[in-house]
């Protein structure tokens, strides 16, 4: 079955499970088919929310967790659960165009999996 089997006719919706041992299941929702002019060549991101969660976190028990512990800057583990997410971690931070160039990657044999948030980007000096 392809993305392209889905969005003709009534809505349907299933559920995903990307990690059986952390338990992520999501429910994915077609709502109808969006034709795009011109039509995309590859997977697109045309919008999102929030940052993933980091691999092997642990589910959405352990992903709370991680938050909680991060969000205490006394925590006895905030350092080593910092460090451990890549130096920074903010469960708000979303970019469209970084997400759009990931699901290009994904889709290409060999590719590298990005594991951590990038750093914020500097806003740029205008030239003189």
């Amino acid at each position: 079955m392809q993305l392209l089997d889905f969005g003709r006719g009534e809505p349907v919706s299933f559920v995903y499970v990307y990690d059986f041992g952390d338990g992520w299941d999501h429910l994915v929702e077609f709502e109808g088919l969006l034709v795009l002019e011109p039509a995309p060549r590859v997977a697109t991101c045309l919008d999102g929310a929030r940052a993933r969660p980091p691999e092997d976190v642990g589910g959405v028990p352990g992903y709370e967790r991680f938050l909680a512990i991060l969000a205490d800057l006394q925590h006895p583990e905030h350092r080593e659960l910092k460090r451990w997410a890549g130096g920074r971690f903010d469960p708000e931070w979303f970019d469209r165009e970084r997400c759009d160039r990931d699901v290009r990657a994904a889709l290409r044999p060999h590719r590298r999996i990005r594991l951590y948030q990038p750093a914020p980007s500097r806003p740029r000096r205008p030239r003189s």
